[in-house]
């Protein structure tokens, strides 16, 4: 049976499929393997956390919905992705129906941890169906597991499933279908298979009671009740509780406590003997079929020494692929991108319309588009390394470093990759379960001195530092110099990390729990699949706001059009075209006339006159109104700081290596005759650069991955005011100790 869709097949769009799981089961494998391409990645309301839905085509050719729940190893909210993956089995998130069944996806080589969440979901009374998935590794391991007698045990179908190999997915899909059509409408009333102490039990009764006086079924106020007593806390984030319910849930907890029968350990304890019960019937342990390469793998991969050492040169040979295979992609992009404004422009007669479209939204297309290779790369790399399990091994590693600042072992790839771009560095951070962990590496991500960062520094060191120069026979000056803003992103984005951690992002910080998976094959399919929904997520949702950000800029730095000024410069253009020049000399006068007239326009334009707004406020700084036009234009992208200036200073649009806009700063005066760029504002201007928020995608970025504005604008104002700070410092530290 083909798992591929046809457009003539009927939809019940009445009919939703769940798929819950812990991590590392195999549960998004079991999605892909039954949706294929039809998925769709969003967020569940008002959260942060992914939602990922597609549709389902069963052995009838009808088709279902499905949802990939959070992976979670309870149901017990310690976080969002808990409290989501509850509200909706249970029908309480909004805009998302109650599941018509769950699949229950169950790693079988490890079958005693899996039950438990299996059985809060199986005591919900919705319809269930268990996928015992990588049953080819329990049987390498050398168990046996009786299928019929688990499903006799449990209550629920069970299928046995290879989901790499999309073994069983027919079976499964079947078994899903016949499930479907014998399922009630609503949950069934089912007996926990499970008990704990009387006095517990009767304090469960009485809140189920309360429960079904607040339209909880009475087949499901049993299992609400108990979820309740585990979930909630005093100082919990929990949401859409009764306030009458929850002060009811601490007084019982509060009872219980001081009887010293703790409510969530007599849970634990009941549904961990009842497991024990049901593994003990169904499982058979013998002889393991082949060498525990885990074990001895871990062993290196996990050592004190070996460990980092191997850590750092994979990381080396990522972010170096980052760099050598992007580079050429790039190039390719931004030399179609300007074909297409070239062709644009010899198509279309001068005016408005043409300029918005080559300058604004062709130039804004290619300001998004040009991120695509080191976004594919990355996540290749990172769903590569995930799939094979060593992903995790990295983040147990770190984790012994960065939690001395408070931050998560997973945050060094998102943090590392930022180096190469703080885009696909924060939308990394998603590997981060805990809500404050994330936000605290989103927020610090873009102090990391990205890519974009460094065409800034080279025309800098280039113009206004003696580069070349030797320091100690091996170093040279603009070597040092470049290295002080990598280490001082790096001081900065550590420094922030334990602000925020022992501030605004305080809280407890959650044990590092994480599950070392067994090494596996990685699945290309899955892989470029998940590198594929990255690219198009970003494409989808940033690169809307960076176009329209890039044409608002585009305004700012063209209008308002001055009549007198283009009536000055096409007199002055006539002048050229009839004087006796020969055709190069004509030629060059008239390219440098249109130079002279860029920068004519930006100094005349909205933007030019904000520059000239704001230099009351970056003059203690060190920078002037022309430095202002460039940081208004360097908003759409840091990089654009180069070309701006080579506008403003009329050597046309350029790049890092003009040595013409090098000697038109270098030249440059202030009113009183001083140079203007001098060693002590370039130095200032690199800070500034190192620490400010100049980049517009990164804000739409975070948008997206925060899921508001609140943070993006908050990243924004802090970066700024310690932007403004930090160069303020230099600048009036260098003045007072000599320094011009």
């Amino acid at each position: 049976m083909s798992l591929r869709s046809n457009s003539s097949e009927r939809l019940d769009a009445g009919v939703w499929v769940a798929i819950a799981g812990n991590p590392n089961t195999g549960k998004t494998s079991i999605f892909n393997a039954i949706t294929g391409l039809r998925q769709k990645v969003g967020n569940y309301p008002g959260v942060t956390v992914e939602r990922r839905t597609g549709v389902v085509t069963l052995p009838s050719g009808r088709r279902v919905r499905c949802v990939d729940l959070p992976g979670c190893y309870s149901l017990v909210a310690r976080s969002h992705d808990e409290q989501i993956a509850h509200d909706v089995l249970v029908g309480q998130m909004d805009d998302m129906p109650e599941p018509n069944l769950v699949i229950i996806v169950a790693d079988a080589s490890n079958l005693e941890r899996n039950l438990y969440l299996a059985s809060q979901i199986l005591d919900l009374g919705i319809p269930c169906v268990l996928a015992l998935n990588m049953i080819d590794v329990a049987i390498d391991a050398g168990l046996e597991i009786d299928v019929d007698r688990l499903a006799r045990e449990i209550g629920a179908p069970v299928v046995a499933t290879v989901a790499v190999r999309e073994e069983g997915i027919d079976r499964l899909l079947a078994t899903v279908e016949r499930e479907l059509d014998r399922a009630q409408p609503q949950a069934t009333v089912r007996r926990r298979p499970w008990r704990m102490e009387e006095e517990i039990e009767r304090e469960v009764a009485r809140l189920a009671e309360e429960l079904g006086q607040h339209n909880v079924r009475p087949g499901r106020a049993d299992a609400e009740a108990i979820w309740l007593l585990s979930s909630v806390r005093e100082s919990d984030e929990l949401t859409g509780i009764n306030p009458h319910i929850r002060q009811q849930v601490l007084e019982i907890q509060e009872r219980l406590e001081r009887r010293g029968t703790p409510f969530r350990t007599a849970e634990i304890q009941a549904r961990y003997a009842w497991i024990e019960r049901v593994v003990a019937a169904c499982v058979r342990r013998g002889t393991p079929r082949r060498t525990n390469w885990t074990a001895r793998l871990d062993a290196l991969f996990t050592h004190r020494i070996a460990g980092p050492a191997i850590f750092f040169t994979v990381m080396a040979l990522v972010f170096q692929s980052i760099f050598a295979w992007a580079d050429p992609a790039i190039g390719l992009i931004e030399t179609a991108f300007d074909a297409l404004a070239d062709f644009v422009r010899a198509a279309m007669p001068p005016g408005v319309l043409r300029d918005l479209i080559t300058q604004g939204i062709i130039a804004g297309a290619g300001n998004v588009v040009v991120f695509l290779p080191q976004i594919l790369i990355l996540f290749f790399a990172i769903n590569l390394l995930e799939d094979t399990g060593y992903m995790a091994r990295a983040a147990f590693m770190m984790d012994r470093i960065m939690s001395r600042v408070g931050l998560h072992g997973r945050a060094f790839i998102p943090l590392l990759s930022s180096f190469a771009c703080a885009i696909p560095g924060i939308m990394a951070t998603r590997t981060i379960e805990n809500r404050r962990d994330r936000l605290v590496t989103i927020l610090v991500a873009p102090l990391m001195s990205c890519s974009a960062r460094l065409p800034v520094y080279s025309m800098v060191i280039a113009a206004v530092f003696d580069a070349d120069r030797r320091v100690a026979g091996i170093f040279t000056v603009g070597g040092l110099v470049l290295l002080s803003m990598y280490l001082l992103s790096i001081v900065a984005a550590i420094t922030m990390a334990f602000v925020f951690k022992n501030t605004i992002l305080r809280g407890p910080r959650p044990p590092f729990v994480l599950e070392m998976p067994p090494y596996r094959l990685p699945r290309l399919r899955s892989v470029l699949l998940n590198m594929w929904e990255r690219a198009a997520l970003f494409l989808r949702r940033a690169g809307t706001v960076i176009v329209a950000a890039t044409v608002v800029l585009w305004a700012l730095l063209s209008y308002p059009r001055s009549p007198e000024l283009e009536r000055d410069f096409a007199a002055e253009r006539a002048r050229i075209q009839a004087s006796l020049l020969d055709e190069t000399a004509r030629a060059a006068a008239l390219a440098e006339l249109d130079r002279e007239e860029a920068a004519a326009r930006v100094r005349a334009s909205y933007g030019g006159r904000l520059g000239r707004a704001l230099e009351p406020l970056i003059a203690p700084l060190g920078f002037d109104w022309k430095i202002g036009i460039g940081l208004i234009g360097a908003f759409s992208a840091r990089e654009v700081l180069v070309s701006t200036l080579g506008v403003v200073y009329g050597v046309g649009e350029t790049d890092e290596t003009s040595a013409p806009l090098r000697e038109k700063l270098r030249a440059d005066r202030r009113p009183d005759g001083t140079p203007l760029f001098t060693p002590l504002v370039g130095l200032s201007l690199m800070i500034y650069f190192v620490l400010a928020c100049q980049c517009v995608s990164t804000l739409a970025v975070v948008r997206r991955e925060t899921n508001g504005w609140r943070w993006p604008l908050f990243m924004l104002g802090y970066m700024t005011a310690l932007a403004w700070i930090a160069s303020f410092a230099v600048y009036q530290g260098g003045r007072l100790l000599g320094y011009a």
